[in-house]
């Protein structure tokens, strides 16, 4: 090969290898989503409920004395259903629950998490949340047409696992996890929410 013809190749070797450069991002970013189907994801662990839900509340009293009237006060209220005993998953995800709000520093007071069931407390929940002064509890509970505002379609009936429901201080239920899920999670989503919120 003559040196002009190796310096053409040259040439046209560093343009090639220029307009590769150029383009593997979008090859790599079409390969993604259309062979691999790796979708991106939309910033929250949560699901969220769209279009949100504006709840209407009974009048409910918790085991504290407490009334509620209007919903649950304006706070952001992390919720979790029971419709039976209270087993180590339940009592699992109230122990992080708490461990959350903690976790939350100067911004503890404007979560609260609430307990719903449609059970009287047994002993053995009552010896439990001892250790849970700020939970508020509503026992006694029967309210279908508050357990179907909260139903998902397709997700199992309200209270059958210990799910986790987010309503924000407007009463707008608007995100769920699952009964099994990231703790370390969900507290980037509430971090989130709440740096971002005006109101709670």
């Amino acid at each position: 090969m003559s040196e002009k013809n190796k310096s053409l190749f040259w040439h046209r070797a560093k343009l090639l290898a220029f307009i590769g450069v150029f383009l593997a991002p979008f090859i790599g970013g079409w390969m993604a989503l259309y062979v691999f189907e790796i979708r991106p994801s939309n910033g929250n662990y949560g699901q969220l409920v769209q279009p949100v839900k504006r709840l209407s509340w009974p009048v409910v009293e918790s085991t504290q004395g407490v009334t509620y009237e209007n919903g649950l006060g304006r706070q952001w209220s992390f919720i979790m259903f029971n419709k039976g005993v209270c087993a180590e998953l339940c009592q699992s995800n109230l122990y992080y629950m708490r461990q959350l709000r903690i976790l939350l520093g100067r911004d503890t007071q404007r979560i609260s998490n609430v307990f719903i069931s449609t059970q009287p407390l047994s002993e053995e929940l009552k010896t439990f949340f001892v250790d849970y002064p700020s939970l508020i509890v509503i026992d006694k509970v029967d309210e279908a047409a508050l357990f179907e505002q909260f139903q998902i379609e397709g997700e199992d009936a309200i209270g059958a696992s210990p799910k986790l429901y987010l309503v924000d201080p407007d009463q707008n239920f608007m995100m769920h996890y699952p009964a099994e899920n990231d703790q370390n999670r969900i507290l980037e989503d509430i971090k989130k929410l709440i740096k971002l919120s005006q109101i709670g």
